[in-house]
């Protein structure tokens, strides 16, 4: 059957598989039948709370209004998990008689107590007649929505028929309960929580094994995801209310094993720690959530305490755990303060299981009398621990005093980067010494697989040659100090040079921002210093934003570096750099309110709440801030000074690839040192050796892939001015176009950002001009049918495809920015170097969609190739000047040679020139003067020429005047 099977027999399969499984076929034929199946179902679980008497019609009504009223369908989802309000899994009605009543709805601790069924094509009227492929009822709820496509069709078509449905038949029906969805091509399935505001197809997640292997095949993914015990599980335990937001969300298949495993070891093996090691970014805080919510239910743990270091409980912390555990005015609320006392009395409290605290006041109560005395009944009790980041704040003298006086604790850590033996510390101690067995692992490699996370660009570049330091050492007969070479001013400050001109191109011109890292605090200093002279040096410049951030004694004590004196220098230089913060970004912080201004650095490199692009920061310099524990999609690139290994080196290149939006296709890492072996061992080391996954491909693979691409988009069509012609051919051709060239977008997104990437390369497939012309066909197109699916009854091909617009957004790259590019260069360097440099602003030139610069493309590179290198080893070069003084002569020249062609002196070209600029059109009386005594052929003719040539020349030196 394979690629033919159709999707009625898709369908027919899917249903038989869960008949199979144990679900019961019933034949619902719209929304009336459906409200009268579940009535009857209600009656019927609840025929004893309703002493014989079933439920009137009124009183139905009342039932339906209560769970799918104004509330929303999210309301039924919290009734399932238990509100403040009502018993878990029951709802209360007031009968015609007035006698309160519950009424169970949901059994969410016994699976097998609730009844499950399955049904197809149910009729919906709203805008257009809708048929829902396969929806499942559990005790007559729908709850699960399942569509269905056939093989080989675009697997979006499904999530964006879900969409539509929502849109126009699910609001006042009874499927505003429905709490998941599964979307399937045959080959490809996926599930997603429901949701009152836009869904979001990033959040369609793979279902796997315990081993992640992905469960595609609509066969093998239902015979896992949808057996009734699983499926019960998912809706009681695993769909999580986010209150705050008033939003669904579901969790992810790693997570729940790994919360399962929690549990399995809790209940089978209480005298065994146990470790959830799920790599970075892959939303361990929720795991740890809902671990502790469940862990808290349990009649055999006394107290479960949620213990994380001081450093990452933030406020955003709190109110996410807060928010996920149904938090409301104030229940459950996180004791973020010092204050040790508080935390006793929280763990005295009998009523209230869950305690969320740090490790460092955690043992201020356990080392100090008087709290061990009121802690006392607690000594021997079953407490569990739920320690986040296990990997920091576990191995030292705090936890120790912690075992010592819990005698009976359980401790399971979470880390995205464990101890091994080749990253031992100090402690002497592993992850696996520490907490006994690992219960689940999420390995980077999984999260980039699952696109949970992006994959890294590394580059590695040479800054000083090693081979001459080598030679120095010999000749002089003492070895040279290799950190003093890697410190010094010079090497530096090219370092911030090749920053300065190449950091739009990584940053996709601002829309994301960067972190460099060094290795001390005096560096630090250093570099700021450097950046903001050659920002002064050249105010025409390129203009980056640069701030910094440090502990001044700290860093410096844990470098080894600095001591005395030195302590004092570097309060100092950050002193000056708050005040030359304050003065850019108009606030008032002081180094005394450090943490303030910490707090504002957070929030910009988040890119949260700022008014313009100009308040946000462009690179971050740090020490060991930030390198850690900071999440935030808008960082895109690291730069690296300093030594990085094993986990320091895995979490600093993870701050980078959080997902954003398709303009961010990898973290960007650009290394000053040679860290390629660091880097091999850490692969190998946290991701099972898996190099092809972690890392972006190979240039080389990526122009092959965005060859092929070509090829295709050329199988559909040729030119860019044969697209017009698809029209007539209706909307099934345009989408073809639409889906070919989306393909070739997708891949010059990420093709562009490589160093290697030149349109010359690709020229005889597409020219980058072509490729522009492309871009403009394609959004006509996308406008085409989305002007025709308003304008039509019929339902468009249009809810069948993902446009990605975002994909030709238009950089922000003009004639100014390609100048302060120019002039960034070191002209004092030679003139192979500027020829480098260069051809890199020529690379942006030619990826550049601004028509306003594509205009004058060809005056620009003209300039960079023949004028450029000749300023080679000129000090204080004029460069604006001197491309000023360019662009007159070209176009004198062009004056020149058009006046040699129609025999009209210059003068009076320049005349035409003046009046088209002021007026927008040429004196045509004065032309037709100028040709006089021509015939009036060949005066028309020439006229004509003129005409052209003015208004090309004004609109193409336009924004060089």
């Amino acid at each position: 059957m394979g690629q033919y099977e159709s999707e009625a027999q898709l369908e027919n399969k899917f249903i038989k598989q869960l008949e199979n499984l144990g679900y019961q076929y019933v034949t619902i034929k719209d929304n009336n039948e459906l409200l009268a199946h579940f009535r009857a179902i209600l009656n019927q679980r609840n025929k004893d709370n309703l002493k014989g008497e079933p439920l009137t019609d009124l009183e139905f009504q009342r039932v339906y209004a209560e769970i799918v009223g104004p509330k929303s369908h999210y309301k039924i989802s919290y009734d399932l998990r238990g509100s403040i309000n009502s018993p878990v899994g029951k709802i209360s009605i007031i009968r015609d008689n007035g006698e309160s009543l519950f009424l169970n709805i949901f059994d969410v601790k016994n699976a097998a107590a609730n009844t499950y069924e399955v049904t197809n094509q149910i009729t919906m009227m709203g805008r257009y007649e809708n048929r829902y492929d396969v929806t499942v009822l559990i005790n007559g709820m729908p709850l699960l929505q399942i569509e269905l496509k056939r093989r080989g069709v675009e697997f979006s078509q499904a999530f964006n028929q879900i969409i539509r449905y929502r849109n126009e038949t699910f609001k006042d029906s009874l499927f505003r309960m429905v709490q998941l969805f599964v979307v399937s091509n045959g080959e490809d399935t996926r599930y997603f929580a429901n949701g009152d505001g836009n869904l979001n197809s990033k959040f369609m997640f793979r279902w796997t094994d315990k081993h992640n292997k992905w469960l595609n095949e609509i066969t093998e993914f239902t015979d896992s995801f949808f057996p009734p015990e699983r499926l019960h599980s998912i809706l009681a335990k695993y769909v999580i209310f986010d209150e705050s937001h008033s939003r669904m969300l579901v969790m992810r298949p790693y997570q729940i094993y790994a919360v399962e495993g929690i549990i399995n070891q809790v209940e089978n093996h209480p005298d065994k720690n146990g470790y959830i090691w799920h790599t970075t970014g892959s939303g361990k805080t929720i795991t740890s959530f809902k671990a502790s919510q469940l862990l808290k239910q349990r009649n055999d743990v006394d107290k479960v305490i949620f213990l994380i270091d001081r450093n990452d409980l933030d406020v955003q912390t709190s109110k996410n755990f807060n928010s996920y555990l149904g938090a409301k005015n104030g229940d459950l609320a996180i004791d973020r303060t010092d204050d040790t006392k508080t935390l006793v009395k929280q763990l005295q409290k009998t009523d209230e299981k869950l305690v969320i605290t740090t490790i460092q006041k955690m043992n201020n109560a356990v080392s100090k009398d008087y709290y061990k005395n009121l802690l006392a009944p607690y000594r021997d009790k079953k407490v569990i621990f739920i320690e986040d980041e296990a990997h920091r704040s576990q191995f030292g003298d705090m936890r120790k005093n912690v075992n010592n006086w819990f005698k009976n604790a359980q401790h399971i850590g979470f880390t995205g980067t464990p101890i091994f033996k080749e990253n031992i510390g100090a402690d002497g101690r592993t992850t696996q010494d520490l907490y006994d067995q690992e219960l689940h692992h999420y390995l980077i490699k999984d999260a980039i697989r699952d696109q949970n996370v992006l994959g890294f660009n590394v580059q590695y570049l040479q800054t000083f040659d090693a081979k001459d330091v080598d030679e120095k050492s010999q000749a002089d007969g003492n070895s040279v100090d290799k950190k003093e070479v890697m410190e010094h001013p010079d090497r530096l400050e090219q370092i911030a040079k090749h920053i300065i001109l190449n950091h739009r191109q990584y940053t996709k011109n601002g829309e994301f921002n960067a972190i460099l890292t060094v290795p001390n605090t005096r560096v630090a200093i250093a570099y700021y210093d450097i950046f903001k002279k050659l920002q002064e040096q050249n105010p025409e410049g390129q203009k980056l934003n640069i701030a910094s951030v440090f502990t001044w004694a700290a860093n410096e004590q844990d470098n080894e570096s600095h001591q005395g004196q030195d302590d004092v220098t570097s309060r100092h230089g950050l002193e000056h750099i708050v005040k030359d913060y304050n003065q850019l970004y108009g606030e008032n912080f002081s180094v005394e309110d450090f943490k303030d201004y910490f707090n504002d650095i957070s929030m910009r490199m988040k890119q949260h709440h700022l008014k313009t692009p100009e308040q946000n920061i462009d690179v971050l310099i740090v020490v060991n801030m930030f390198l850690t524990g900071f999440d935030s999609p808008k960082l895109s690139t690291l730069y690296v000074d300093k030594k990085l290994k094993h986990h320091g080196l895995i979490q600093a290149y993870s701050r980078t690839n959080r997902i954003d939006n398709l303009n961010k296709p990898f973290g960007n890492i650009i290394n000053y040192r040679n860290l390629k072996p660091e880097t091999d061992e850490a692969i190998r080391l946290f991701s099972d050796g898996s190099r092809e996954a972690f890392l972006a491909p190979s240039y080389e693979e990526m122009a092959e892939n965005f060859r092929q691409a070509i090829e295709k988009l050329h199988d559909i069509i040729n030119q860019p001015k044969d697209v017009d012609n698809l029209y007539n051919k209706g909307e099934d051709y345009i989408s073809d176009f639409i889906k070919a060239f989306r393909d070739v977008l997708r891949i010059y997104n990420k093709i562009r950002v490589y160093d290697e990437f030149a349109w010359e390369e690709f020229s005889l497939d597409l020219t980058a001009q072509q490729y522009e012309s492309f871009q403009s066909k394609y959004r006509e197109a996308v406008e085409y049918l989305e002007r025709e699916s308003k304008n039509n009854k019929k339902i468009s091909i249009v809810d069948d495809l993902d446009f990605e617009l975002a994909l030709i957004q238009q950089d922000d790259i003009d004639v100014s920015y390609i100048m302060g590019l120019i002039q960034n260069i070191d002209f004092m360097s030679t003139v192979d170097d500027i020829i480098d440099h260069s051809e890199k602003i020529k690379q942006q030139i030619e990826q550049a969609a601004q028509s306003q610069l594509r205009t004058k493309k060809e005056l620009l590179v003209k300039f960079l190739e023949e004028e450029v290198p000749q300023f080679a080893q000129q000090a204080n070069i004029d460069i604006l000047s001197e491309f000023n003084q360019f662009v007159q002569e070209q176009k004198e020249q062009q004056f020149k040679k058009m006046s040699q062609k129609v025999d009209v002196p210059v003068e009076s070209l320049k005349y035409q020139l003046d009046e088209y600029k002021f007026r927008g059109e040429c004196d045509s009386r004065s032309i037709t003067r100028e040709l006089s005594g021509l015939s009036l052929i060949e005066k028309n003719r020439k006229k004509e020429q003129i005409m052209i040539f003015i208004k090309e020349i004004g609109d193409y030196y336009k924004a060089l005047d």
